[in-house]
């Protein structure tokens, strides 16, 4: 993908490994859903420990095309979990890491308006896995 291209300078301690969906239409604009893959990426490398693996999994399923990014990470909370798309928000083991706790919430805005989910599956000690689902467009349309 584009975006893995563009920020691998972000992302060049870590081994990306990518499984590219068959091709899918989607309505979409382009940057800003690039902007959400950079934010689950840049987020997936500055929690992960260096050269660790970080996995781009695209997949269709009936209507929807759905994007994760899973990490190696230390994992977050189930607590913090429910609330890490709210503006501001920072789950309780991250302070130490440099952000405002934007990203997630403006990667979850980005998404709804684009008819799509977002979500999160993480454990403690195992990693987290962040993902975002848009509609697929009927190309015949």
């Amino acid at each position: 993908m584009e975006v893995i291209e563009e920020h691998h300078v972000l992302i060049a301690n870590h081994e990306i490994v990518l499984h590219p969906c068959e091709q899918a239409v989607v309505n979409a604009d382009r940057e800003k859903i690039g902007n959400v893959i950079c934010n689950f990426l840049s987020n997936a490398a500055k929690y992960s420990p260096l050269y660790s693996k970080i996995e781009v999994i695209c997949y269709t399923e009936g209507e929807v095309a759905t994007i994760k990014v899973t990490d190696q990470g230390s994992g977050i909370s189930e607590e913090d979990t429910k609330r890490l798309f709210e503006r501001f928000y920072r789950a309780e083991n991250t302070k130490h890491i440099a952000g405002f706790g934007i990203g997630l919430y403006l990667s979850a805005e980005i998404v709804e308006r684009h008819q799509g989910e977002i979500g999160v599956k993480s454990e403690i000690g195992k990693g987290s896995q962040f993902w975002f689902t848009l509609p697929i467009h009927d190309a015949s349309e």
